[in-house]
């Protein structure tokens, strides 16, 4: 049975099994959020996966594999409750026969990028740094909603969950969340003009670096189009995740 919950305990009970990159990003909601915004909202089902909505965008965390009548009725629910994008591990999406209408990305994590790193000095990485710019190189590659964008990350970075980094004013990356040694990456990116002088693989190489000093591996979603910069830079393919894209419509 999927219920709503609103308690912090009962969400950790799911999402404590195993951590991983879903259940980590639901913590970081939960923790940022809390339970009283109804634009943000926790499901949990039978103690074996949890769900997190955030307006129409959710996650997706397993525990355990899912029982026949559990795979049909989380399927039910994701599709029929008005969601737009779902992200979820891929394999997930397999069990939930969803796959025809997910695109498959690549997991990555922070491997051995050490023999080739590119020193970056501390003082040339800036990390207190108005949304505003992080938003014109972000923006520059991403599709963003700016007012919900900038809500949310500001939020998030007052609340200690998020961490904006920039390189000489051209290259970009934020860390959306750090907990159960698992650091996620996300809005990589270079302004046009400075592309190609490897300044997004140096940044990241100094967030990655930075985090493992403090016990966590870096992870990252991507497209195939990014993977060979990725791995360039220090990342190894460790599996696939389905991002769903439900156009707001229910079956």
């Amino acid at each position: 049975m999927i219920k709503m919950t609103d308690s912090a305990d009962e969400l950790r009970s799911v999402i404590d099994v195993k951590p991983d990159v879903y259940g980590e990003k639901i913590r970081a909601f939960a923790e940022g959020y809390g339970f009283g915004y109804y634009f943000c909202r926790f499901w949990v089902q039978d103690g074996a996966a949890a769900v997190c909505a955030y307006y129409s965008e959710a996650v997706v965390y397993a525990a355990a594999f899912l029982t026949d009548e559990q795979a049909e009725e989380l399927a039910a629910f994701l599709t029929g409750t008005g969601l737009h994008r779902i992200l979820m591990p891929y394999e997930l999406c397999e069990r939930l026969k969803l796959t025809g209408r997910a695109d498959k990305l690549d997991l990555m994590r922070w491997g051995n990028g050490i023999k080739n790193a590119v020193e970056t000095d501390k003082e040339s990485v800036k990390t207190d740094v108005s949304l505003v710019k992080i938003y014109e190189i972000a923006g520059s590659g991403f599709d963003i909603d700016f007012d919900k964008w900038y809500t949310d990350t500001s939020y998030m970075l007052r609340h200690g969950i998020a961490g904006v980094y920039m390189l000489q004013n051209s290259a970009c990356a934020i860390k959306m969340y750090a907990s159960e040694g698992i650091a996620y990456l996300s809005y990589v990116c270079t302004l046009p003009k400075m592309r190609g002088k490897g300044l997004s693989s140096r940044l990241l190489r100094y967030i990655c670096a930075e985090e493992a000093q403090k016990g966590n591996t870096a992870y990252i979603i991507c497209g195939d189009g990014l993977t060979g910069f990725y791995e360039n830079t220090g990342f190894v393919h460790c599996g696939y995740a389905a991002q769903l894209d439900l156009n707001g419509e229910q079956e």
